[in-house]
C-alpha cells in the first residue's frame, strides 16, 4: 500500500521512496481527453486486478514541436508509442502495431493527480503471451519479497554519496545559470557593437549624400511658391 507526506507527491512502500511503477493490465479503453486536454494527453485504462481500474496518462507531442523540423520517433513522449485521432475517435500503436480492447501491457510510470491517482507514462510494451505475464508476476513477487519488504536503510557510505551527488548537482546547476548569464551577456554586447557599428556607416553615408547634394536640394516648395 502506498502512502504519501502530506502536500507533497513523494509516495512510500513501507519506508521505500517510489520514483517509479510498473504495471502489467488489460486494455479497458482509450481515448483522447476530454476538452482542450485532447491536444496534450490521450488517457488510457488498464485493469491490473487490483481491483480498479487504473487510469494511465499519455503526454503527446504538440504541435508546434512536430512542424519545426526536427524528426521524432513518434508523436508522444513515449518513443514506441503513437497515438492517432480520427474524427473524434482514437487509435493507439504500439512498435507500429495497432492496440485494441483486450490487449495486454506492461507499463512503467510516475503517479500524478488530477482528481484521481493517475500514472504518466514513460515505457510501454506489448505482452505477447502468457507465458511472457507469467514471468512478469514472479519477478513482480520476488521484487516485493526481495527487495520492499525488507527495511530501506542507507549505510553512511551511501548517504554521503547521495550528499556529494546533490552537492554537484547543485554546483553543475549554478554554473549552467552562470554560463547562461554570460552568454547573455556577450549576447547584449555584441549587439550593442553592431548597433553603434551600423550607426557610424548610417551617419558616413548620409555624411556623403549631404556634401554631394546641391545646396538646398532638402528644401521642397510647394508648386505656389
Amino acid at each position: 500500500m502506498l502512502s504519501c507526506l502530506p502536500g507533497q507527491h513523494v509516495y512510500f512502500h513501507g519506508n521505500h521512496p517510489i520514483r517509479y511503477v510498473y504495471l502489467c493490465g488489460v486494455v479497458l479503453q482509450f481515448e483522447l481527453a476530454p476538452g482542450a486536454g485532447a491536444t496534450k494527453y490521450a488517457l488510457l485504462m488498464l485493469d491490473d486486478g487490483s481491483g480498479r481500474a487504473i487510469e494511465v496518462k499519455i503526454p503527446r507531442r504538440q504541435k508546434r514541436d512536430l512542424e519545426d523540423g526536427e524528426v521524432f520517433p513518434s508523436n508522444t513522449l513515449i518513443d514506441n508509442l503513437n497515438v492517432h485521432a480520427s474524427l473524434g475517435l482514437a487509435s493507439l500503436f504500439i512498435d507500429n502495431k495497432p492496440v485494441h480492447v483486450g490487449a495486454i501491457l506492461k507499463v512503467k510510470g510516475t503517479i500524478t493527480v488530477f482528481r484521481t491517482r493517475q500514472i504518466e507514462l514513460k515505457r510501454v510494451f506489448l505482452v505477447k503471451d502468457t507465458n511472457e505475464e507469467v514471468v512478469y508476476w514472479a519477478s513482480l513477487a520476488q521484487f516485493r519479497r526481495d527487495v520492499l519488504a525488507q527495511p530501506w536503510v542507507l549505510t553512511h557510505a551511501q548517504m554521503k554519496a547521495v550528499d556529494d551527488e546533490i552537492e554537484a548537482q547543485e554546483r553543475r546547476e549554478r554554473e549552467r545559470k552562470k554560463a547562461k548569464q554570460a552568454k547573455l551577456l556577450r549576447d547584449r554586447e555584441r549587439k550593442s557593437k553592431s548597433d553603434e557599428k551600423k550607426e557610424r556607416q548610417r551617419r558616413r553615408l548620409q555624411e556623403v549624400l549631404d556634401d554631394g547634394a546641391l545646396v538646398g536640394s532638402n528644401v521642397i516648395k510647394a508648386p505656389w511658391e
